[in-house]
């Protein structure tokens, strides 16, 4: 398909079912062994990453491994982070001697430049700066965190701070793994957050047109690869026909900008003509 992906292998050492846990030594070898065989692949497009389930279901011995393997292989850090207030409260009852979430994270060194921390809904002050210090990006879910309950992330407040800010689905959290969906919740988060509090800016097209594309290869460490047109990345870029058959737009003389608006707000697969990786159309018109 060409697709390109970020893997890992989900571990867990406690707190969790029986047949999802493993024993500490066990879920290291396991995902070492995960990495190794990714990077034997020697795929510049699927990419192994460590994948620690969260710290409610990691011990500090696996934390830890789990950093000394990325570090050993140069490879990324994938997890969740303050997805939701009674996790968080959890979590501080078994990291007694953490300030907060994020400093758990950071004394097991799963913080890095190519770490990705997804949802961050609530975070205090010391826990942004934290993420920046490490220059961590974030996965803002905005779909998964309705759905689930989970709150409302600021993410003006995050991007204004310096975080490095992408977009993700969190399915099955979310229903749809569209990241058009989540463009257009992400501006509905915003609006919602705006309402409660008139000096939140909400998020408009442009921004999440930002988030699902430089930001999120920002927020992954391969913004130097990807993200935008600029001479020298790979072509990754979509075809876009807004007068496609069954197309759910109708256009009357828009500007270029209206026009990706509508396709922003109101735009399908049926809009989509070609996908290119590297260049390469792996969606040929049919």
């Amino acid at each position: 398909m060409g697709q390109r992906g970020f893997i890992g292998k989900v571990s867990m050492d406690c707190y969790s079912p029986e047949d999802y846990v493993e024993t500490t030594e066990e879920s290291l070898r396991s995902a070492e062994d995960f990495v190794i065989n990714m990077l034997k692949r020697q795929n510049n497009r699927v990419r192994p990453t460590i994948t620690p389930r969260f710290a409610l279901t990691c011990s500090d011995t696996l934390m830890r491994g789990l950093a000394d393997i990325s570090k050993k292989y140069d490879v990324h850090i994938q997890t969740h982070l303050c997805e939701s207030e009674s996790e968080i409260k959890r979590t501080m009852e078994l990291f007694l001697n953490s300030k907060n979430y994020t400093r758990v994270y950071e004394e097991t060194g799963l913080l890095t430049d190519k770490s990705i921390m997804a949802h961050c809904v609530h975070m205090e002050k010391d826990e942004v700066e934290t993420l920046v210090r490490h220059s961590t990006g974030v996965s803002h879910c905005p779909t998964s965190n309705i759905c689930i309950l989970s709150g409302l992330c600021p993410v003006r407040d995050l991007m204004d701070a310096g975080v490095r800010v992408g977009l993700g689905t969190d399915v099955s959290g979310g229903y749809s793994p569209s990241i058009l969906e989540a463009m257009r919740h992400a501006i509905l988060t915003s609006k919602i957050i705006h309402m409660k509090d008139p000096n939140y800016k909400p998020l408009d097209f442009k921004d999440v047109l930002y988030l699902a594309t430089l930001g999120g290869a920002s927020a992954l460490a391969i913004e130097k690869e990807i993200g935008n047109f600029q001479v020298g990345k790979y072509f990754d870029a979509l075809h876009i026909d807004l007068a496609s058959i069954g197309s759910p737009i109708h256009c009357t003389g828009e500007s270029l900008t209206q026009m990706v608006e509508k396709f922003v707000m109101l735009g399908d697969d049926r809009n989509i003509m070609q996908v290119f990786v590297e260049g390469r159309n792996v969606k040929p018109q049919p």
